[in-house]
């Protein structure tokens, strides 16, 4: 019984289908026929949209269509879809290999509609081979081969079932075609999948079926693009961090290593192997900065983290961040490490240890001078230590700053060591550094001193005469062993740096009275340049004069007469060039502030120096619209002078002395000499 209502069904459907059949292909008659329709709602917008475009390119529907590549062109497309045809085959096949007996085929087109592969019952295969409608190469086209789902799919990018005289085509009447589009992942058509059978088999399952099926390529082309990107971008990301100087170390959060460039396993590896699967534990044992930030979730930022490799202890400076995801929260983190020598660009470039001046910058024509210059070039391609010796304000760092740069340290840091402003107590962990923990607020990973800062370069030790004796002690031994040992540490650090020590008094009478040791003397008095003060440099005042005018923008808005200089020339100077710049500014302000262009001898007798300089037994000076002032007078005047400057500045000598243009020194001596408290 089931049988025959079975039977009963298929009749009714075929029955169904051949009256729409029909319906249809009276209306394509009459299209083909007059280009116009029988009814409204028997045909598609789509497909008699097609129809119309199919139509005005004069397209004959009774001709085969016969457009196909050659065996040389499909093979080259083929390798071109090679990926295509690898995931989708699989797929199509599984449902070709049940459709024997079925009147049924599958087929795969390409993005310009070109058949890669069908597959499917071996009559079906057979009839449309025998009709040449059927080969890998064919093209469904629109513009080839008329209207037909392939097309139709590939255009409105959706999936589209046709059923016989749907076909602008006569040869492709006998069909119904299921044609769905297949997308890549960014949303581009890249190929369309077909089955078709024999009319009279029409079913809307049909293009459910090619439908899910489509989605399952379509997943399988995203996940393989999605592996094939990330593989990609693991390349890329390798190649990144293989373009980093500097040591790069990725662990996970169990604490092993997944990533490592190349620099990380020459500075970690045993003899550069790589470390990749190691877990940080096995390079750092109990003080892992990698656990550290694993735990806090904090990062390290340019830490000094040493670690032991073959008995040896290695210093570098790293930055260690946590990688977290919103979603997932922390993941792992990431390490970047370089070695103490390779900071010294940063600290030359961006601390500011850098030596300006050179040798062009000494000015001077006198011949002690001018000796003293040429001994700084001599002895400026040695390796040997430099004193050197002068007043205060004659140019000591000048001279060392030349030497510097003219020698074979120039490309590393110049570090001033003030010994004088730099405290008792901070004085050896600023020299030498200390280790973490070695005192109540200490670092906790330590903290290099400026002698391995200046690694490579050259250490200047601006007046050494002011080192207590326990600290000339150390810096003895650190320019015997040219080593380092941190406050609080063991370990002795090689140190490759020049030193260019500098006093303003005499370090061998320092020696002779005990105040400084005649080992450390000998030890920095290899070399030494003594620079002789501005008062025993003859005219070359004339010539400093114009250069720190003009160096300072004072020139040519103002000049100093000819009267004025001679005058300047009875001054000894005893804050030396430091102080003439000084006087040379005051000058220019006083001057400026009346609206003058010159400094005359009015304006000079004004200013303290030049009174002491007239005060003088051999500094008398004669003009013809200024007598000479008695000496009484001048000394009350600078008096005067000193008090005004001490109220002004609240007693603070160092202030004072700098708006009266002399070294403190000198201001203790006068501040002595006329009994002002």
């Amino acid at each position: 019984m089931e049988m025959i209502n079975s039977e009963q069904d298929f009749s009714s459907e075929f029955n169904r289908i051949r009256a729409k059949v029909d319906l249809i292909k009276r209306e394509w008659e009459n299209f083909i026929s007059t280009g116009n329709l029988l009814s409204d709602n028997v045909i598609s917008v789509e497909v008699w949209s097609s129809w119309v475009r199919c139509r005005n390119r004069g397209l004959n529907p009774f001709n085969v269509p016969n457009v196909s590549l050659s065996s040389d062109e499909l093979t080259q497309r083929m390798q071109k879809n090679s990926r295509l045809v690898e995931i989708a085959t699989p797929f199509l096949q599984t449902i070709a290999d049940n459709m024997e007996g079925s009147g049924f085929r599958v087929d795969l087109f390409d993005e310009e509609l070109y058949l890669l592969w069908h597959s499917g019952d071996r009559q079906m295969l057979e009839e449309s081979e025998k009709r040449s409608l059927i080969r890998p190469g064919i093209n469904r086209n629109e513009a080839t081969s008329g209207t037909n789902a392939i097309n139709l799919a590939a255009l409105l990018e959706k999936p589209v079932q046709l059923i016989g005289p749907e076909h602008y085509n006569a040869a492709l009447q006998y069909w119904t075609c299921s044609a769905v589009p297949i997308k890549d992942e960014r949303g581009k058509i890249i190929a369309v999948i077909n089955a078709a059978g024999y009319y009279w088999l029409i079913h809307k399952h049909t293009l459910g079926m090619m439908t899910a099926l489509g989605k399952s390529i379509e997943y399988c082309l995203m996940q393989k693009a999605i592996r094939k990107e990330l593989e990609k971008s693991n390349r890329f990301n390798k190649e990144i961090i293989e373009s980093i100087a500097d040591a790069v170390i990725v662990v996970n959060y169990d604490g092993r290593i997944i990533m490592a460039n190349r620099a990380a396993n020459q500075t970690f590896g045993i003899n550069g192997s790589d470390i990749t699967g190691h877990t940080a534990d096995s390079i750092w044992e109990y003080n892992n900065p990698f656990s550290e930030v694993l735990n806090t979730e904090q990062p390290i930022v340019d830490r000094e983290i040493p670690f032991s490799r073959q008995g040896r202890t290695i210093r570098l400076i790293g930055t260690i961040r946590p990688i977290s995801l919103e979603e997932k929260g922390l993941q792992g983190v990431i390490g970047t490490f370089k070695g103490l020598h390779d900071t010294r660009g940063m600290i030359k470039n961006y601390v500011g240890w850098k030596a300006h001046f050179k040798f062009d910058n000494l000015i001077g024509e006198d011949g002690e001078f001018r000796q003293a210059v040429r001994l700084a070039k001599e002895t400026a391609k040695m390796h040997s230590n430099i004193l050197i010796q002068g007043e205060s304000g004659t140019g000591k760092e000048l001279f060392a700053q030349a030497i510097h740069n003219d020698s074979y340290y120039c490309d590393g840091p110049f570090v001033v060591i003030n010994c004088a402003a730099i405290p008792n107590g901070l004085l050896e962990s600023e020299l030498f550094g200390y280790e973490g923990g070695a005192f109540t607020g200490a670092k906790k990973g330590g903290q290099p001193g400026k002698f391995e800062l200046a690694e490579g370069g050259t250490v200047f030790l601006d007046e050494i005469n002011s080192l207590p004796l326990d600290m000339q002690a150390k810096i003895l031994r650190t320019l015997q062993t040219k080593t380092v040992i941190r406050v609080g540490g063991a370990e002795e650090i090689p140190v490759k740096v020049r030193v260019i020590a500098a006093s303003n008094t005499d370090l061998w009478q320092m020696v002779q009275r005990g105040e400084f040791r005649e080992d450390l003397f000998y030890r920095i008095n290899v070399i030494t340049i003594k620079i002789p003060p501005l008062r025993r440099r003859g005219n070359d005042l004339s010539l400093l004069i114009n250069h720190i005018m003009s160096n300072k923008g004072m020139m040519p808005s103002l000049e100093i007469e000819e009267a004025g200089v001679e005058l300047l020339k009875k001054y000894d100077w005893p804050g030396n060039i430091r102080e003439l710049e000084n006087f040379l500014e005051r000058s220019y302000v006083m001057a400026k502030t009346k609206g003058s262009s010159k400094v005359t001898v009015d304006d000079l007798l004004g200013q303290p120096e030049v009174c002491r300089a007239l005060g003088k037994p051999d500094g008398e000076l004669t003009t013809p619209k200024h007598s000479q002032p008695a000496a009484s007078e001048l000394k009350a005047l600078e008096r005067d002078a000193i008090v005004s400057a001490l109220t002004g500045s609240n007693g603070n000598i160092s202030v004072a002395a700098q708006s009266l243009g002399i070294a403190r020194n000198t201001l203790y001596r006068k501040i002595k000499r006329y009994g002002i408290i």
